[in-house]
């Protein structure tokens, strides 16, 4: 199974019924001249593939006379998968698709595919409309693991492949086109001959989001204790217990203001702690209960996990005590998750059981990363909206300051230094604060607070974007231990001004190539916006849901926005579509996009609690003044999101059996060319 030149999983122009299993994804360059294309694709759900592609055409420059620097034509694209039915008996596995859906639609397409796996030999035909013009099929044959044979006919349609009035192909020599697949553990590479006169080449890299980092280098294990001396709730000096965990996990693992409780009648241990170390609050809780499993009574019959944010309470895990003596043997499994009670926190510390610890620490640790200074390079890419050949990209330094307090506050102060630029001198139009200054990137002041046990509330307020002076507030109750909820977003924001370190705008800023004389921008100041949302989590494929409905920022700019996440855990990658009072030209909609939430570590696997948030818009034109909401630094669902305790229980069981296995690889080392294991 390999991907199309498009990136799709298929033969070489077209699809198979072959998709990415759910989580896994490949992201690749290819070169079929005069298409370039750059990729992203990645089983979403059971059954679904997605595609996102960058097209450049390399022979269609873009109106030189209005725009003289854009060189040649550039388009994005998003296409979609669906397996109906997978192989049965005789049956092949039938899948249906879209190309290129709802961004300027130049390779559109519809189509039905079916393929049938048999031994080494993979056999595809399908229909398909528009571009890729009727009747197609192929084989693909995988002789050896690390090579493929992929050969295919159809009768694709070049016609109306027209970009600035010209078109790219105008002759085709033949139908067919064939090559081969290298594999190699880093990346595969094809080699092909299309359309009868064209040597392309192509290179992609597949990953896993259950199995990272994407490029290597091993996460470090997890930490457990000598169990030499495990004794039982009779034997054990309490107080020994609980100021030995409370230094243990405070010392060892990224977590600060460690509180530890113990209630020896019952043999019950309660365990506080706030994530300051790592991106996923899953893989922080396990750290903290494989490393406490160890050093716990052998005979203790339950242990309450209590994660804090901001010095916050937030939620309570409570583990049996049998699953510590099978993590102690590295014998748990995710499926035993069912058999945890994940629940939210009662917000005064009161315990939610009723219960009355009899021993109990001092807070360990409270300052611990409660202030960050740090400083790394941005690297800012503009390849589709680029007045430069290939692209406009800008190198900067961020000299950031992060304060996170145990008292519900935090904070971060963000400059940012443009220190080299690729492609053009001047700015861009309808982004004019992308220019040269040094400037805030950042600077936002946050408060959270527990009102009850299931209500929460967050604002912010200072510089919030490079666009945004101003405040957000949000405010969500939550049902059905986390289920559902309902809330409102507030914002009040001050366009900032693009020349300035700090100040504020005169006037409204232009969005436009333009110029804006005969645009009506009403706002000359403050504006504000308001919208109540309504959300839902789905457990089994932790995915949310969510609709909002009200004002937007621009003035009387109302509508609403649906929207969908899926997690990884702490990979977030949703899609959501506006629709307010402007709409985009022939459509039913503003626009649409793609928000992700992707932590820095994914890529090399050093601890870290960094996420990066980005709000990415798909359409091909999109008006500039509608649907407009003010950024943020933190929102509820980067703030306590992953701790929602419908979700959190089936990603700390995931990360645990992950946890275990790296504990059982530490345990075998390499003697005399062979394994040997080390008890």
């Amino acid at each position: 199974m390999s991907p199309s030149n498009g990136g799709i999983t298929g033969l070489w122009e077209y699809p198979t019924a072959e998709i990415l299993d759910d989580g896994q994804g490949r992201f690749g360059y290819t070169d079929a001249n005069p298409y370039i294309t750059y990729y992203l694709a990645l089983g979403y759900l059971p059954n679904v593939e997605l595609n996102f592609r960058i097209t450049h055409v390399t022979n269609a420059p873009l109106n030189l006379e209005k725009y003289p620097r854009f060189g040649s034509y550039k388009d994005h694209e998003f296409d979609v998968k669906y397996l109906l039915l997978p192989q049965e008996g005789i049956r092949p596995a039938i899948a249906a698709g879209i190309m290129d859906i709802s961004t300027t639609e130049h390779f559109k397409s519809y189509y039905v595919v079916g393929t049938y796996n048999i031994g080494q030999f993979a056999f595809t035909g399908g229909w398909a409309s528009d571009r890729m013009g009727g009747v197609f099929g192929g084989i693909s044959w995988q002789p050896y693991d690390w090579l493929e044979l992929k050969g295919e006919y159809g009768s694709m349609d070049y016609s109306d492949d027209i970009f600035s009035g010209k078109r790219p192909i105008t002759e085709v020599e033949a139908d067919y086109n064939y090559g081969a697949i290298i594999k190699t553990s880093w990346a595969d590479v094809s080699v092909s001959y299309q359309r009868g006169d064209e040597l392309c080449i192509a290179i992609y890299r597949p990953f896993d989001l259950h199995d990272r980092p994407i490029f290597g280098n091993k996460k470090r294990p997890y930490q457990d204790a000598p169990l030499d001396n495990l004794k039982s709730w009779t034997e054990v000096d309490i107080l020994d217990l609980v100021s030995e965990l409370s230094v243990a996990i405070s010392n060892r693992l990224g977590v600060r203001n460690v509180e530890v409780k113990a209630d020896k009648a019952s043999k019950n241990l309660l365990i506080s702690y706030e994530n300051v170390g790592y991106s996923s609050e899953a893989e922080a809780m396990a750290r903290v209960l494989y490393l406490a499993s160890h050093m716990i009574p052998w005979d203790t019959n339950t242990l309450v996990l209590r994660a804090c944010v901001r010095g916050k309470p937030v939620t309570n895990v409570e583990i049996p005590g049998e699953h510590c003596a099978l993590l102690r043997l590295n014998a748990l499994r995710k499926e035993y998750s069912q058999e945890a009670m994940a629940y939210w926190a009662n917000p005064t510390l009161k315990e939610d059981n009723g219960e009355t610890w009899n021993y109990k620490t001092d807070l360990t640790a409270q300052d611990k990363d409660e202030h960050t200074y740090k400083a790394y390079v941005a690297y800012e890419p503009r390849i589709l909206r680029s007045d430069y050949e290939d692209y406009d990209a800008r190198w900067s330094v961020d000299v950031t300051y992060e304060w996170n307090s145990t008292h519900g506050q935090g904070g971060v102060f963000d400059i940012r230094i443009p220190i080299k630029r690729h492609g053009k001198e001047e700015d861009f139009a309808y982004e004019p604060w992308t220019n040269e200054k040094t400037r805030i990137w950042q600077a936002v002041f946050s408060n959270m607070e527990r009102i009850d046990k299931n209500t929460f509330e967050l604002y912010e307020a200072g510089w919030l974007d490079a666009l945004w002076f101003g405040g957000n507030y949000w405010r969500r109750t939550y049902f059905d231990n986390g289920r559902y909820f309902t809330g409102i977003r507030l914002g009040l924001v001050h366009e900032r001004d693009p020349e300035g370190f700090a100040s504020l705008a005169d006037d409204p800023i232009c969005l436009y190539h333009d110029g804006c004389e005969n645009i009506d921008l009403e706002n000359d100041g403050w504006m504000g916006a308001a919208l109540f949302q309504v959300g839902y989590h789905e457990s089994r494929y932790d995915l949310d849901l969510m609709a909002e409905i009200g004002k937007f920022v621009d003035d009387d700019d109302s509508g609403f926005k649906l929207s969908m996440m899926r997690h990884w855990d702490d990979v977030g990658i949703g899609f959501y579509v506006t629709r307010a009072d402007t709409l985009r030209a022939g459509k039913d909609y503003s626009f649409v996009g793609v928000e992700l939430e992707i932590p820095t570590n994914i890529f090399f696997g050093s601890d870290t609690d960094y996420i990066w948030n980005q709000d990415i818009i798909m359409t091909g034109g999109w008006p500039y003044y509608t649907g407009r909401m003010p950024w943020h630094w933190k929102d509820p669902e980067l703030m306590w999101g992953q701790l929602n305790p419908d979700r959190l229980v089936n990603n700390l069981y995931d990360r645990l059996e992950q946890g275990q296995n790296m504990a059982k690889e530490m345990k075998y080392s390499m003697q005399e060319g062979g394994n040997t294991y080390v008890p």
